[in-house]
């Protein structure tokens, strides 16, 4: 007796859209509910991302196993970490203490400050302005009224850096584990998403999947390296000008490169206030002439790395256009907060190409062709400059030579 196949019948077009309708307000449900744990679980999956690389290169040129060289790695990495917060952390958060002193103390002269300039006539050929009329202490007054609460507020922040740490020791505890176990399982966890068969849309999934992973990889680790590096040209820049409190400095403006655009300029501006309202400079310079060369080096300096040290690190996976960026800064502080500011460039740049990608495939438009993937190229020097570095180059070239 034959037996009849176990053929399973097919969903209707309502039957799909109503599974995943119910599917999707159960995910915003979930998200909704336990909303305080994405931000963790996201920091695990950004911790792993960036050590895994580092456990592949020990598999394979140690030939360890996986798994052994994922515990090496991890816990090299969390000594690493809890050695540098040790020793650098008291340093760093005197630093900026200090630093967001200075500028609390500016921000409380500044109306005396404007109030002696509203006392000066200002002549340029025909035309007097009279500085009195602009009523600038008052405004520096509302000004002062409006930013003192944030520095307070940000000043108890650093204040309370330890207790915080403390306190969320639970959290760290939690993101580490679970960063722990996605790196031990990473082969697996890499294995099933590749394996993922989507009927007649493999070969979409699989340019997608390597154009997201391009987009998240140039951020996680290539921001990294971009911070980390202006952090430190920003410290030796600034103790090279004689600003007090060089370290915060260089710690403010590394982290102000993870916030596209407002952080640099944000940071640029702290340093020069430093300096205008600093006492003395080794350069014999009045205030005003300290803080206009600070604000000529900074933009330089800022040149230089967008010019240079972004292009070769991050290529041009991120290149976004200035009014998107915001647009994403002010949509993720509203979502996620600070987590949700530090995410916005990868998270608007995956969504402009998810969305290039909905948009063909709703007009029947096939979206290789042109290929919605294929990124644009990265931002080049000017000739001139990359014509000085070539002599830099060559000159060292001699003298390597000699």
């Amino acid at each position: 007796m034959k037996t009849k196949p176990n053929i399973s019948p097919q969903w209707s077009l309502l039957t799909k859209a109503f599974v995943g309708a119910i599917i999707l307000l159960v995910i915003i449900g979930l998200l909704s509910r336990f909303h305080d744990v994405i931000p963790i679980l996201t920091m695990a999956l950004i911790l792993a991302f960036l050590i895994v690389p580092l456990v592949g290169l020990l598999h394979h040129r140690a030939r360890l196993s996986w798994g052994l060289a994922a515990n090496i790695c991890f816990l090299l990495v969390l000594f690493t970490i809890l050695g540098l917060s040790t020793w650098a952390g008291f340093a760093v958060v005197d630093q900026l203490q200090a630093l967001f002193k200075v500028v609390q103390e500016m921000l409380m002269d500044l109306p005396a400050e404007l109030a002696e300039i509203s006392t000066v006539t200002i002549t340029l050929g025909p035309w007097n302005i009279d500085l009195s009329q602009l009523d600038l202490p008052t405004l520096a007054e509302n000004l002062l009224a409006s930013v003192q609460p944030i520095f307070g507020q940000v000043s108890t922040l650093i204040a309370s850096l330890a207790s915080i740490a403390i306190e969320s020791l639970a959290r760290i505890f939690f993101t580490f584990a679970v960063a722990y176990f996605i790196i031990i399982d990473y082969p697996r966890i890499r294995s099933a998403v590749q394996n993922i068969e989507i009927p007649q849309y493999q070969d979409d999934f699989h340019r997608l999947r390597n154009a997201l992973a391009a987009i998240w990889n140039a951020f996680l680790r290539g921001q990294l390296l971009v911070v980390t590096s202006t952090g430190l040209l920003t410290w030796i820049l600034m103790t090279a000008l004689g600003l007090n409190v060089s370290l915060g400095l260089g710690v403010l403006g590394g982290l102000a490169k993870f916030i596209p655009i407002v952080g640099p300029f944000t940071a640029g501006l702290v340093a020069a206030l430093v300096a205008l309202f600093q006492d003395t400079n080794w350069y014999g310079l009045t205030p005003l002439g300290h803080g206009i060369l600070v604000v000529i080096c900074v933009v330089v300096l800022d040149q230089l790395i967008d010019y240079i040290i972004v292009p070769r690190i991050m290529g041009a996976s991120l290149k976004l256009h200035p009014v998107l960026i915001l647009f994403g800064l002010l949509i993720g502080a509203s979502l996620a907060g600070v987590l949700g500011l530090l995410l916005s460039a990868p998270m608007m740049a995956s969504l402009i190409l998810l969305g290039r990608y909905i948009f063909r495939k709703l007009f029947d438009l096939s979206p290789w062709d042109p290929p919605i993937d294929v990124l644009t190229e990265p931002r080049t020097p000017p000739a001139r400059l990359v014509q000085f570095f070539d002599k830099v180059r060559h000159i060292k070239n001699k003298d390597d030579e000699s």
